[in-house]
């Protein structure tokens, strides 16, 4: 079961999850999987892109870099976003992470179609890195339409390099990039996902 192999934080073991779908079919996939994944966008393009078939529309966007990001200007920068000296690189363990949109256990029921993104424990889907807000963002969905707004986060939300803002709500289309702070995920539906993992099954 799709629902045993997430960790407390949303998050979903890539040798897990590979091995999980070399046994079962696309239809009980999807049917586990209802909602797109937020996939670390380095393991997207190393992994998966070429291997899904993917439009390459998402690869021509310019993103903020770790190398560049974290080369901060001065110290009143670095204490707003609260990274400490050893804390400039961002964590491949993030930038290779795969999290599922679903709700955490106890949560209200009034909150069923709104995914909560943040270092917090309360929040559906964690990020552990302190370039994440406590509470950073939310996904929101709506008649089968998925939006996300930012959360007043101190280092921002941005889709396909496109501020959010906790004003306004943008569409999520298939294939968006979402920046959390330094970290890019791209919004990837079941299908796709499920394509490219089989793909590299084969290929190994």
């Amino acid at each position: 079961m799709l629902s045993e192999l997430v960790d407390p934080k949303g998050r979903i073991p890539y040798d897990g999850l590979k091995a999980m779908l070399g046994q079962i079919s696309l239809s009980e996939f999807t049917e586990q999987a209802r909602h797109p994944f937020l996939v670390g966008k380095e393991l997207y393009d190393g992994e998966l892109r070429k291997k899904a078939g993917a439009s390459s529309s998402t690869s021509t966007i310019r993103f903020t870099n770790t190398e560049t990001d974290n080369h901060l200007e001065n110290k009143q920068t670095r204490q707003a976003m609260d990274i400490s000296e050893n804390d400039e690189e961002a964590s491949p363990s993030i930038t290779h992470a795969i999290y599922m949109l679903r709700k955490r256990r106890f949560a209200p029921e009034d909150e069923e179609n709104v995914f909560k993104i943040g270092r917090s424990q309360d929040n559906d889907i964690i990020i552990a890195d302190y370039v994440i807000s406590k509470h950073h963002a939310e996904i929101i969905l709506f008649r089968n339409m998925y939006f996300i707004l930012d959360s007043n986060s101190t280092n921002g939300t941005k889709v396909n390099g496109r501020p959010v803002t906790s004003q306004m709500k943008i569409q999520l289309q298939v294939n968006s990039v979402i920046s959390f702070g330094r970290y890019a995920f791209v919004f990837a539906p079941p299908l796709q996902l499920f394509r490219a993992i089989r793909r590299e099954i084969i290929e190994t």
